[in-house]
């Protein structure tokens, strides 16, 4: 009789083990700018009692922030 439940199957769906992944080019530089743009906000909020001007200014130098503090982040995790 033959062994069929012994024979290698074939499976296309899966990925073969050699095969080189895909680097995905994931950067915390977004979301740190994000961030640190809402925590800007709610600084320039409970310090100027909502006034535009430095809720604007708020958000802009937590933007800031969160782009150099994102890209020392991401210098530092990709070990260049």
């Amino acid at each position: 009789m033959p062994r069929s439940k012994t024979r290698k199957h074939h499976h296309e769906h899966h990925t073969p083990a050699n095969a080189v992944k895909a680097k995905k080019n994931r950067s915390p530089v977004l979301f740190m700018v994000i961030l640190c743009t809402v925590i800007g906000l709610g600084m320039a909020w409970f310090a100027s009692e909502s006034n535009p001007v430095w809720l604007a200014a708020g958000a802009l130098a937590g933007a800031a922030v969160g782009y150099i503090a994102g890209k020392q982040l991401d210098k530092s995790f990709s070990g260049k």
